[in-house]
Order: C-alpha cells, then structure tokens, then sequence
C-alpha cells in the first residue's frame, strides 16, 4: 500500500468518525474515550467500531456490548470502592477500570459509502439497535444465563446470583472459581495483602448467608 492509499484510509477513518458523532448524538447515543453509549430498561450498551483488517479501509467492524447497571453497583459494594464511585460521573460505567465487565452481544460489518459517510453511520447504529431489540434482557436471570455461555463471565455470573439472592448458588459458584485460581479480574491492594474481587465476593456472601441464618 503506498503512503498516499494510506493516507486516503486515515482520512475516510476520521470522516467516518466525524460522521458517526453526529449520526450517533442525533440517535441518542453519548460517547467517551470512542465508546458510544446508551442506557435502556436498566442496561448499558455500547458500540464501538475499527476498520476492518480484510475490509481496505471500505468496511468498519462493529461490537456491540451490554450489561445490567446493577451489576456495576454491586460490584463497588463488594470490592470496597462503593465511596469512590459515587464520586464519578456516570461515564465511569463505561471507561472506568474496576467495573463489571461487558457482554459482547454481537459483532458484525458495516460497508462504508464513501460519498455519503452518514447514511453509513445511520446504518451501522440502525443494526445496532435493532440487535439490541432483539437481544434485549428483561431481567438479572436472563442476562446470567447469557454470560453464563461465555468464557471469562464466571465473575458476573456470581454478580448475578448475589442480586438475586441466589447466596447458597453463589458460593458454590464462587468456591468453584477460587479452586481455579480465578480472581474475578480484579485485585484490590490492602494493607495485609492483595485480595481478589472473587474473594471479596466469598466474604460478602457470607455475610448475607449469617445474615439469612439469625
């Protein structure tokens, strides 16, 4: 590829993205750090998007994430930081680095229109809401049930059954993924030590269960 085809693609990349901020504001979307974001019935969405390797520049990949907002809140409350991200503005949900981890949902092309970036835009976030209509978790169990398929949501898994007051289900979870060594993905530093948020999980579930048993 020469430098001035390299250069064509940097530049339909940039207008691209300009035209996806203003395609994206008018359809509702909030953007941060190139995530676009929404909130509906509970859950956050997110789209981001990159040039496709095998598109030349003419094609985008599109991911599309989600995850309840209470996992997030639970989450803060039982790896310790409840306090500080009360602090934070909600765009914490997204770019922030001890949060609940997303659910890819989907992930597809988008062909891009060089001579009508928008229209591209508004197709790229079209599929994205639609799929979001068609993927859409009524409820804590649905969205568990989901992550539950996929490698690397052991954690929201246990986040799950805890919001459900599932506690005996969540400790075996829990118990299950110490024996393998699993952190959660997330360690938090302590004066004794480190601690993982599945061991954080462990203690705050105990707490319920002693709580249950008075």
């Amino acid at each position: 590829m020469t430098r001035e085809e390299q250069k064509r693609l940097r530049d339909l990349e940039k207008s691209f993205a300009l035209a996806c901020r203003s395609v994206g504001k008018r359809r509702g979307w909030k953007r941060i750090a190139g995530t676009y974001y929404q909130t509906r019935d509970g859950m956050l969405y997110e789209v981001c998007f990159a040039q496709a390797p095998a598109g030349a520049g003419k094609r985008e990949t599109v991911w599309l994430r989600g995850k309840p907002l209470a996992l997030d809140e639970l989450f803060w409350e039982v790896f310790h930081m409840k306090e500080d991200a009360a602090k934070m503005p909600f765009s914490f949900h997204v770019n922030g680095a001890f949060t609940a981890h997303v659910l890819t949902l989907d992930c597809w092309d988008v062909e891009l229109l060089p001579e009508d970036l928008e229209t591209s835009a508004d197709r790229l976030f079209a599929e994205a809401e639609e799929k979001i209509s068609a993927q859409s978790f009524p409820d804590i169990p649905a969205f568990r049930e989901a992550a539950a398929k996929v490698r690397g949501q052991e954690l929201n898994v246990v986040l799950c059954l805890l919001l459900e007051g599932r506690y005996q289900e969540a400790a075996q979870a829990i118990d299950g993924a110490l024996a393998r060594h699993d952190s959660g993905g997330f360690v938090r530093c302590t004066d004794s030590g480190s601690v993982s948020a599945m061991e954080d999980a462990r203690d705050w579930c105990a707490a319920r269960l002693a709580e249950e048993a008075v």
